[in-house]
C-alpha cells in the first residue's frame, strides 16, 4: 500500500483505539449523574415488592403479616439530590410556615409492623419475630466509599426477601444507603464561601426588616417563640410577616439557587471520585427492578 508503511498504520489503529476507548469513558462518565439521580429518586415499587415478599414468607410460616406503605419523601429533586421544599413570599404572606416546621417533633410512635405483633398472644409474638428478623441479627455489613459502614440482617423473612429482590443484602444495602451517603454531602455547602456570602447578604436583608436571623433556620426558630406552648391551628399575624420577610430575603440574595448550586458542585465532586461505585449500584438497581416485575 504506497504511502503506508505497518508501523505507520499500527500507529493509526492504535490512536484510534485509544479514542475509541477516550470515548467511551467520557460517555460512561456523563452517564453518572443521570445514574445516580435515578437511585436517590428510587422506585416506590421497590419497597412495595419487598414488603410483598416479606408477607408471604410470612404467610408460608402461618403467621400474618400487615400491609406496610412504601416509605415517601417529600423534598423535591434540586439537581443531583433532594432539597428543602422552597417558601414562596406570597404563601407565607397568607399562611405563615408550612405547619410541619412549625409543629413540635413528637414521637411517631410504632409502626404497623410493631402495632400488629403488640396486637398477637405473647408467645406467636416472639414467634413472629424471630420468622421476620432470624436470630442472626444485624450479621451482614457493607462499608460504602469513605468508609461508611451500614449493615443489616441476612436471615429471617426481611433477609430472604432482600435476596431475592436484590440478589444479596450487600446489594440491598449498597442501594438503599448510597444516596444517603451522598445527601450527606449537602451539609458542608454551607461553608462554600459563595454560601456564606448569600447567608451575610440574607442576615442584612433581615436585619433591615428588624430580624436578628442570619439563616431561614433561625428565622423559623424566631417565629416558634411566637407561641411558648406551640402552634396551634393557624399562623398569627406576626409569623405571617416573619414569614414573608424570609421569602423575599432568600429569594433577593438567591439563597436557595446559590446553595443549591454548591450542593450540586459537591455531589458531582463526590460522583467523579466514585464513578465505579455509582454505576455498580445503578446496575443492581435495575436488575432489582426487573426482579420486582416479577413479583408483582
Amino acid at each position: 500500500m504506497p504511502g503506508f508503511t505497518v508501523a505507520a498504520l499500527t500507529a493509526v489503529s492504535l490512536m484510534l483505539a485509544v479514542g475509541s476507548a477516550g470515548c467511551a469513558r467520557s460517555s460512561e462518565a456523563a452517564a453518572v449523574p443521570d445514574r445516580f439521580r435515578q437511585l436517590v429518586d428510587r422506585p416506590a415499587v421497590l419497597d412495595e415488592t419487598e414488603n410483598r415478599l416479606i408477607a408471604r414468607c410470612m404467610e408460608q410460616a402461618g403467621l400474618g403479616y400487615p400491609k406496610v406503605p412504601a416509605p415517601r419523601d417529600d423534598r423535591p429533586m434540586s439537581g443531583l439530590l433532594r432539597g428543602a421544599t422552597p417558601l414562596h413570599a406570597e404563601t407565607a404572606r397568607q399562611h405563615g410556615y408550612p405547619d410541619r416546621w412549625m409543629t413540635r417533633a413528637r414521637d411517631p410512635g410504632k409502626g404497623p409492623v410493631d402495632r400488629y405483633a403488640d396486637s398477637l398472644p405473647a408467645d406467636t409474638r416472639e414467634r413472629f419475630h424471630r420468622l421476620l428478623l432470624g436470630e442472626g441479627g444485624n450479621d451482614v455489613r457493607v462499608v460504602l466509599p469513605g468508609n461508611f459502614e451500614v449493615a443489616a440482617a441476612s436471615s429471617g423473612c426481611v433477609g430472604s426477601a432482600r435476596r431475592r429482590l436484590y440478589g444479596s443484602v450487600e446489594n440491598y444495602l449498597t442501594v438503599y444507603y448510597l444516596p444517603e451517603l451522598v445527601q450527606r454531602q449537602a451539609s458542608a455547602a454551607d461553608e462554600d464561601p459563595d454560601v456564606r456570602d448569600a447567608h451575610a447578604a440574607f442576615a442584612r436583608c433581615m436585619a433591615a426588616k428588624g430580624y436578628d436571623t442570619a439563616t431561614p433556620d433561625d428565622a423559623v426558630a424566631l417565629a416558634a417563640t411566637y407561641y411558648p406552648d406551640g402552634r396551634r391551628g393557624r399562623a398569627g399575624a406576626d409569623e405571617k410577616t416573619l414569614a414573608a420577610g424570609d421569602a423575599e430575603c432568600q429569594t433577593t440574595v438567591r439563597l436557595r439557587e446559590r446553595r443549591a448550586a454548591a450542593v450540586d458542585r459537591l455531589a458531582r465532586r463526590w460522583l467523579a471520585d466514585n464513578e465505579a461505585a455509582v454505576s455498580r449500584t445503578y446496575e443492581v438497581l435495575r436488575s432489582a427492578l426487573a426482579e420486582a416485575r416479577t413479583k408483582g
